[in-house]
């Protein structure tokens, strides 16, 4: 059981670069309905390293808790490879986006912050209208370009999956689901091997407590209604950690409740 877990856990380390995240969408309109979009996703590998260093143990028979030195250690052994693995010139992030772009969106600017763990990536696009952020996805190469690399795979390759639009002569409405890294990360492990056991998926669930997603919607409109978690200015606010994302997975009811849903005058 041991060795399953280790192989999972390895195979999506290698895949995704699996950690916590901290996810952000906002959106900004105008009157007419173009505006800006701003896409923010910060990875922080350091939880991965710990279940890592926790299963290799494991599978030397010691169930032990780490010590510090064992942490010290795995932290030490995850920076010495990544330099390895990155020691090559890094590619441009805004190729690898602007090759995903539909008609009606432009790339504005993309900023890659290295830590000391992880990377916060934040991209701003430009849409002539709202609806054309539906069809954004991250990842691809321009055409005549290189293939993008199958064992480059990115959690949240489409950030504005499942934007709906409504208008009517006097409102407009958007909906949307947030998307849960963790959701995307286990479909994956299903993927790799056998199904993942209690253990081994608590693990996991570790990895992501700490995850936070947010989407902001700032809008010129009267607000008819709206179930965001909070408000500043003309800026509705919908926060959501793990717990509340695992509840909105487990029933499509929960959508009406939890998931993202304005109504706005025009």
């Amino acid at each position: 059981m041991n060795r399953t877990r280790g192989i999972l856990i390895a195979a999506l380390f290698a895949l995704f670069g699996t950690g916590c995240f901290e996810v952000e969408q906002s959106i900004e309109l105008k009157r007419d309905l173009s505006g800006t979009a701003n896409f923010k996703l910060g990875v922080d590998m350091e939880p991965m390293v710990m279940i890592m260093a926790k299963v290799q143990k494991e599978m030397s028979g010691d169930k032990s808790p780490l010590t510090k030195a064992e942490i010290a250690a795995a932290k030490a052994d995850f920076k010495k490879n990544e330099k390895k693995s990155t020691s090559s010139e890094p590619e441009d992030p805004r190729k690898q986006a602007e090759g995903g772009l539909p008609p009606g969106v432009k790339l504005l600017d993309v900023k890659v912050e290295e830590k000391e763990f992880g990377v916060t990536t934040n991209m701003k696009f430009a849409f002539d209208k709202i609806s054309s952020l539906v069809g954004v996805k991250l990842g691809s190469k321009k055409e005549g370009g290189a293939p993008a690399d199958p064992t480059k795979k990115s959690i949240l390759d489409t950030p504005f999956q499942g934007l709906e639009i409504s208008e009517t002569a006097k409102t407009i409405s958007i909906h949307t689901k947030p998307q849960n890294p963790a959701d995307k990360v286990k479909a994956e492990a299903s993927e790799q091997g056998p199904k993942m056991d209690p253990e081994t998926e608590k693990m996991m669930n570790d990895a992501f407590k700490n995850l936070r997603v947010a989407w902001k919607i700032t809008a010129p409109f009267e607000v008819v209604s709206s179930n965001a978690t909070r408000k500043e200015g003309n800026t509705l606010i919908w926060e959501y950690d793990f717990q509340k994302l695992q509840k909105l997975a487990a029933s499509p009811k929960a959508l009406d409740d939890l998931g993202v849903n304005v109504t706005y005058k025009k």
